[in-house]
């Protein structure tokens, strides 16, 4: 009977399917009550962690959802929900952690780098395809119709967001923008929904 209690002790079992991330006892190490043997990865249900400086902190709120964009993916951000945010700044670098509980999806794994968009405000700044600017040296331009003509207007851009251009200045709300085919300055143009 005591040896087949203490044979129950040399079955260790996790409380959930994953996998062996890495191993921290050895054979022949001496297995006690508290020492970890191994650790374990479940591939589901995984949280992303972010210090958050504390001039946006206010910007984050219990249970919003953040986008979560991983340095290995191209695809669309992941939206992570807010889960924790720590009550307290860090005394060095006085930024917030912040925990986000991310969706399953195949390829996530823990420990990737990533990055989370904190929103801070709403820009009404236009947006532009790439293939409606052009340049020339190092003045940035966009082809309008004004008055049924192309017109060449000189732009200041800013970021580029998902194959779109900011532009910061030289285009007014409302006017149509030429974004494919080459045209002339003054040419005859006809918009065509």
């Amino acid at each position: 009977s005591e040896a087949e209690t203490m044979q129950g002790y040399t079955r260790i079992t996790a409380p959930f399917d994953g996998v062996v991330t890495r191993k921290i006892a050895d054979v022949g190490d001496l297995a006690m009550p508290g020492k970890p043997l191994l650790a374990l990865e479940a591939p589901q249900g995984l949280r992303f962690e972010a210090d958050v400086p504390e001039a946006l902190i206010d910007h984050v709120k219990p249970d919003a959802e953040l986008p979560v964009r991983l340095n290995n993916t191209t695809a669309e951000p992941l939206m992570g929900r807010v889960t924790e945010i720590s009550p307290a700044a860090e005394a060095v670098s006085r930024t917030f952690l912040v925990k986000l509980d991310l969706p399953d999806r195949p390829g996530l794994r823990a420990g990737q780098f990533g990055r989370v968009q904190v929103p801070v405000g709403e820009s009404t700044t236009p947006l532009v395809p790439q293939g409606a600017l052009s340049t020339r040296g190092q003045m940035e331009f966009v082809t309008v119709v004004k008055d049924g003509r192309a017109a060449l207007r000189i732009v200041r851009t800013g970021r580029t967001v998902g194959g779109q251009v900011e532009i910061i200045a030289g285009l007014d709300p409302g006017e149509q923008v030429v974004v494919s085919g080459a045209v002339r300055d003054g040419q005859p143009v006809e918009v065509k929904p």
